[in-house]
């Protein structure tokens, strides 16, 4: 966890470049960033490092209301590994964590290890609203904290239709049930993960019921999908979304032992 990063100081001395986010479902907006901070740490002979939070900031404020994931803990882990990144500092966003002003939150960071770049989002905003730091204050505010060091903005990453690759964006998307779009902004497909998911057994298939998802569903619909097993082996079949829940039935008999992940695709466009 940060604070224990924070408490015990072992990366102090560590040159590091770090990007902070909140990196809801990790679509080509946030891995643009982080392929960035992967590069910059590479060419450096740095060491990179992703800084998230426990729970959505403005959810915890009740800025905004609380929505599903669109990726579970365990999916963004493995995803940030197979992206190189060195280390994951996740937040635990406490009342008291809440409440620090942008420059104390900051400092926390640069007294977190050798800070010396910084890559974050055009909308990126740390700090309650009084006393935030944004994007365009960050440099200065950064610079005087770990002097020599250097913020980077890359542009937001646009969608085939001109709009902004957006979190929100890619939740409207699956609510309409539009997954090629989906699929476009995420850069892979929409992936279930249903390690800790136990299904029913019905003569239809395999049945997995609504309430035991943390992920946010696509819309009600038949889409085509591939089952992801522990060993490796992939299976193609169909998904039922449901009210209920997600039903997948296949030719061949499903076995619900060592279920990994199940990805969605529009019907018809899987390859």
């Amino acid at each position: 966890m940060f604070m224990d990063l924070s408490r015990t100081k072992i990366l102090k001395d560590v040159p590091m470049v770090v990007s902070v986010g909140v990196f809801d479902g990790l679509h080509e907006g946030h891995l643009s960033i982080l392929r960035r901070v992967k590069e910059i740490a590479d060419s450096n002979k740095m060491e990179s490092m992703v800084i998230t939070f426990d729970r959505n900031p403005k959810m915890a404020a009740k800025s905004i209301e609380h929505h599903d994931q669109l990726m579970t803990d365990r999916q963004r882990n493995e995803l940030l590994a197979s992206l190189g990144i060195d280390h994951l500092a996740i937040i635990d966003f406490c009342p008291e964590f809440s409440k620090l002003t942008g420059e104390e939150f900051l400092a926390l960071i640069s007294g977190l290890c050798r800070l010396e770049a910084m890559v974050v989002g055009e909308d990126f905003r740390c700090g309650v609203p009084t006393s935030s730091v944004g994007s365009v204050q960050l440099p200065e505010h950064l610079n005087r904290l770990s002097p020599g060091s250097f913020v980077e903005i890359p542009p937001f990453v646009l969608t085939k239709d001109g709009e902004i690759t957006s979190s929100t964006l890619v939740r409207k998307k699956l609510l309409e049930g539009a997954l090629e779009g989906v699929q476009s902004m995420l850069g892979r497909p929409y992936t279930l993960d249903l390690v800790s998911h136990t299904p029913i057994s019905t003569v239809k298939g395999l049945l997995y019921r609504t309430e035991s998802f943390s992920q946010l569903l696509p819309k009600e619909g038949v889409y085509d999908a591939t089952l992801a097993y522990a060993d490796s082996r992939e299976v193609d079949l169909v998904a039922h979304v449901m009210a209920e829940g997600v039903l997948l039935s296949s030719m061949a008999e499903l076995n619900a032992d060592g279920i990994s992940y199940l990805s969605l695709y529009a019907k018809g466009s899987r390859t």
